[in-house]
């Protein structure tokens, strides 16, 4: 699908079997927005608030069900095809269902809208991520310089450096999306590993260690953790961490896969270099031009066995 453009086509939307009080906020939101089409702001009438609508999209896409966010944002869309905030969070919906094309479909659109749009730019990078991480870099390269804040593209504009290779430059934008969310744990466990990587295994394990003895501690952080250990030479601590997911059976192969991905990452540390953070005015961002298949499935982050998952994640940027 294409917004080529600025016109939309009204959508009609039905909520199948949806229970609990979010499927019926959207409901009631749904019928609000369609009464609201008629009343008119000269008239003294007020309308329905968008961002509070949106207010619900956002709960949808927190709680895994992008499909009911897809049908609030979509519903704002058709009362106001230019509302930016709908259009990010139709591509978000999109995105969460594995539909790339239409992601970057409603992505662009905004960037007609508004061509320095940060978060525009963020959610396209996120779906080019997942098939060519130089223009992935070039969408999160974007968004940070139209929006230095931005943490989230920071946290992203990494991820894409990793993809490439480009371990030890991915941890500068780690570590400045750090400085404006200060806490992030997915921030955290990415430049964790991107230390280990890199060959700073020591600075690697401060990030890590923690996060893995953590409550919300997973297996791909154990997993994050035991690579730090590996890369620190603490082999048998490394071993004792990775046991606690893998049958005893298994921690050799695991072991032995761990090892491949330190010896393939060394020669390839850095060899993606990061060019220099940008300051002063935006710059235009040439939008890509790319066809992806209708799910998102990314490529691993490296490739070893079924033993090793490196964790990159990203998180909501709206």
């Amino acid at each position: 699908m294409g917004h080529n453009t600025a016109e939309r086509p009204q959508r009609h939307f039905s909520v199948q079997n949806r229970p609990g009080r979010l499927a019926c906020a959207c409901l009631a939101l749904i019928s609000s927005l369609t009464a609201c089409s008629a009343l008119r702001a000269d008239n003294g009438q007020a309308e329905l608030d968008n961002g509070s609508v949106l207010n619900v999209a956002d709960a949808a896409l927190v709680g895994h069900d992008p499909d009911l966010a897809l049908q609030i944002s979509q519903a704002v869309l058709n009362r106001n095809p230019h509302d930016l905030q709908a259009l990010y969070h139709e591509g978000a919906a999109y995105y969460a269902t594995g539909r790339c094309e239409d992601a970057i479909a409603a992505y662009q659109l905004a960037l007609h809208y508004d061509p320095t749009s940060s978060e525009a730019e963020t959610g396209l990078g996120r779906c080019l991520l997942k098939r060519n991480a130089i223009e992935a870099q070039n969408a999160f390269t974007a968004a940070i310089t139209d929006d230095p804040t931005n943490a989230a593209a920071y946290n992203d504009l990494g991820i894409a450096l990793d993809l490439r290779g480009a371990y030890a430059s991915a941890t500068a934008p780690y570590e400045q999306a750090l400085k404006l969310a200060p806490g992030t744990s997915a921030t955290e466990v990415n430049l964790g590993l991107s230390l280990a990587l890199s060959g700073d295994a020591e600075d690697a394990l401060e990030y890590l260690g923690p996060l893995a003895i953590s409550a919300q501690a997973s297996p791909r952080i154990r997993e994050d953790y035991a690579l730090a250990l590996l890369a620190a030479g603490r082999t048998a601590e490394a071993r004792e961490a990775l046991a606690v997911d893998i049958a005893p059976d298994k921690l050799d192969q695991a072991m032995a896969s761990f090892q491949a991905v330190l010896t393939a990452a060394a020669p390839a540390s850095g060899s993606a270099a990061l060019a220099p953070l940008p300051s002063g005015p935006a710059t235009a961002f040439a939008q890509p031009t790319i066809t992806l298949p209708a799910t998102c499935q990314a490529a691993p982050a490296v490739a070893a066995s079924s033993f090793i998952a490196p964790i990159r994640q990203a998180a909501l940027f709206y």
